[in-house]
């Protein structure tokens, strides 16, 4: 439900109904819009089989299918006259299964075919396009990509939580910064250590936020690692009396840090679009033949570089934690 909040319930209001909103037919505590036609429209997050168990509806919609269980559309298209589905091709998943029947029509369009992007967000795919074939291929000629050469693996390495299941206290906390701006977003991301486990919040994924903005954003009781490629805006942080305090940086550190965090299982919040996606997205590199360098790719990683640098602070165990509140 907050991946919901976040983004398909408002592009839904801005593209979809426009003027036509009424806040007063909406249902906030239940996500339901009612329609003075006598139509209601649900808002259900696809993250649990037992949800559609039973219910019935003319048409359902799923947002970014590529993520969604088979077995939980299933259950939606046994009562379901009319299904429909979105996704980016990250690989090779499920859905094809459907695409050579009779009742099947597949849609293949691209950023091109998309009245509503932002001359930013087109920017920002054509520069990534550049040096990420597989990055490449999905977002730009939504084409399926390949699966090969992820750094994280759900299920393995990470796993998705809800609130509800967040530790009430952490052992340890810091925050990790990666600075940006007007091309690359600046990430902020909580780290908690808690039953031998980290803990990972996004708070923060946003382009063109000054130093001060920033500031506004930070805990004074809270250590935050910070990209030391950035010695400026770290003295600027200090000078407002944040604990703010560089990454530690050198030959193979970010290789090394990937390693750490391989090292202890990772709990993300539901609700952090971005760092989910980076984590769902960041893979190693290859040359133009196509082979590994063992290293990165440098997509995906703004959270993820921002993570890695609390991560190698909070692990390397250079600074103890009072325990802090969630």
């Amino acid at each position: 439900m907050p991946v919901i909040k976040k983004t398909l319930f408002p592009d839904w209001i801005k593209h979809v109904m426009q003027d036509q909103f009424d806040p007063s037919a909406f249902n906030k505590s239940e996500m339901i819009y009612n329609v003075p036609n006598g139509t209601t429209i649900s808002f259900i997050p696809a993250d649990d089989e037992s949800r559609f168990h039973g219910m019935r509806q003319d048409i359902a919609y799923f947002d970014e299918l590529f993520y969604v269980k088979r077995s939980i559309w299933d259950q939606a298209e046994i009562r379901t006259p009319l299904m429909f589905g979105s996704f980016n091709p990250v690989g090779p998943f499920w859905v094809q299964e459907f695409f050579d029947t009779n009742n099947v029509f597949v849609d293949h369009s691209t950023y091109h075919d998309n009245p509503y992007l932002d001359e930013s967000i087109i920017q920002s795919l054509e520069r990534r396009a550049k040096g990420d074939e597989n990055f490449y291929r999905v977002y730009v000629k939504g084409e399926f990509g390949l699966l090969e050469g992820m750094i994280f693996e759900e299920g393995k390495h990470f796993i998705i939580r809800s609130s509800a299941d967040w530790p009430a206290m952490y052992k340890r906390t810091l925050y990790g910064l990666d600075f940006g701006y007007s091309v690359h977003p600046t990430g902020i991301v909580e780290v908690g250590l808690s039953g031998g486990e980290l803990w990972l919040r996004e708070r923060c994924y946003k382009l063109e936020l000054t130093n001060d903005m920033i500031a506004g954003l930070l805990r004074p009781d809270i250590t935050v690692v910070a990209d030391s490629a950035e010695p400026k805006s770290i003295q600027e942080l200090r000078n407002k009396k944040l604990d703010i305090i560089p990454s530690k940086k050198g030959r193979d550190s970010i290789n090394s840090g990937i390693d750490l965090m391989k090292t202890i299982p990772i709990n993300i919040d539901s609700g952090s679009v971005n760092l989910i996606k980076e984590f769902r997205n960041y893979r190693w590199a290859t040359n133009a033949s196509g082979e590994p360098t063992g290293k990165p790719h440098d997509s995906w990683n703004h959270l993820i570089d921002a993570t890695r640098y609390a991560v190698s602070h909070l692990l390397a165990g250079r600074k103890e934690f009072t325990l802090s509140p969630v």
